[in-house]
């Protein structure tokens, strides 16, 4: 069995609220003697489901999310007045 741990990060805005948030995920993947891969997320030192499985928002708890590639949300939030 092989493993393989990298970071991931992705950017979240909420479609109901406009909540906007980014998180860097650590994610160990391994490889079985089968060639089957399964993956485990992490946040926090913690556990997790994939960030890309049913996300909700911290803000207001809606599953309306739209996932964007890392900075979208920070950098959004340089043109807010």
């Amino acid at each position: 069995m092989s493993a393989r741990h990298i970071q991931r990060a992705y950017s979240f805005v909420c479609l109901d609220c406009g909540h906007g948030w980014e998180s860097t995920y650590d994610r160990d993947i391994t490889v079985d003697q089968y060639g089957r891969m399964a993956a485990a997320y992490r946040l926090g030192g913690s556990g997790v489901s994939s960030p890309l499985q049913s996300p909700h928002c911290p803000a207001c708890e809606s599953r309306t999310i739209r996932i964007m590639r890392p900075g979208r949300v920070a950098g959004a939030h340089l043109y807010e007045r």
